[in-house]
């Protein structure tokens, strides 16, 4: 069954979380850096149930308190969820799969209109590269 998209919903299917697929990104994904979120991507060019799948980190390292790491994963995946519509029409018109990576680099927790601003930029840049593909 397709999801539908005017349905603002981040559905597990639509998570990244298989191992192969997250190195991959690390490893051949490109990157964009909109101070304080760098987000991973990587498009392949096969058909997917799910045209586009994303991930969310916070190290461990900037954040010792698992209850700030969520926290601010909880603000990337809202802003996510609410904002994906600008990147999935140009996806599914192009039959392929993109893979996505969003993480946190600053040391502070920011708030979350910030957070979401910074997404939304980079899913418009992101939306723009894979249009010029």
């Amino acid at each position: 069954m397709q999801h539908d998209p005017r349905r603002n919903t981040l559905r597990k299917k639509e998570r990244l979380s298989e191992r192969k697929s997250i190195e991959d990104i690390f490893d051949k994904g490109k990157s964009i850096v909109e101070h304080p979120i760098r987000m991973l991507w990587m498009i392949n060019f096969k058909e997917s149930p799910e045209p586009v799948r994303a991930a969310f980190a916070v190290p461990s390292k900037n954040f010792k308190r698992a209850v700030d790491r969520n926290l601010l994963k909880r603000r990337m995946r809202e802003a996510y969820r609410k904002n994906k519509t600008l990147l999935l029409n140009v996806i599914q018109e192009k039959k392929s799969e993109c893979l996505i990576m969003f993480i946190y680099t600053e040391k502070r927790i920011t708030s979350y209109t910030e957070i979401e601003s910074k997404i939304v930029v980079t899913l418009q840049r992101l939306t723009q590269q894979a249009s010029d593909k």
